[in-house]
């Protein structure tokens, strides 16, 4: 009986070890790319074949994308908004993507990962 216990003990912590780091919702990621691009160009050449390939990976999908713009309303960068549903494959992953799809020196992605923001150079 008292090793039925300790059987019992040991699946329930490691039960609970294990749910510490499943993903309960996806993690928002922010890709920022260094390239002036408009719109329709970012989700031709970015977005789109990022969605797909992370969707049949199914690893998390693009929620959308943005431009940040100068004081001259030239494009300065764009932005890409992913939600990754699992970070360890994802990540590795994603970065090796942007940079299949051609993304420029000084790509970087952002997160939070346990409330600590997280930059990673892509390229």
């Amino acid at each position: 009986m008292k090793n039925t216990y300790k059987l019992l003990l040991t699946i329930l912590l490691l039960s609970f070890s294990f749910n510490l780091f499943a993903e309960e919702k996806p993690t928002a990621i922010y890709v920022k790319i260094k390239k002036a691009i408009m719109p329709i160009e970012r989700g031709e050449k970015f977005e789109d074949p990022l969605n797909e390939a992370l969707q049949a990976k199914h690893l998390g999908e693009v929620m959308g994308g943005g431009s940040m713009l100068n004081k001259d309303g030239s494009i300065e960068f764009v932005g890409i908004d992913v939600d990754l549903t699992n970070l360890n494959d994802g990540i590795p992953f994603l970065k090796s993507k942007l940079i299949e799809l051609g993304v420029p020196e000084g790509t970087t992605i952002e997160y939070e990962f346990f409330n600590n923001k997280v930059v990673e150079t892509v390229k």
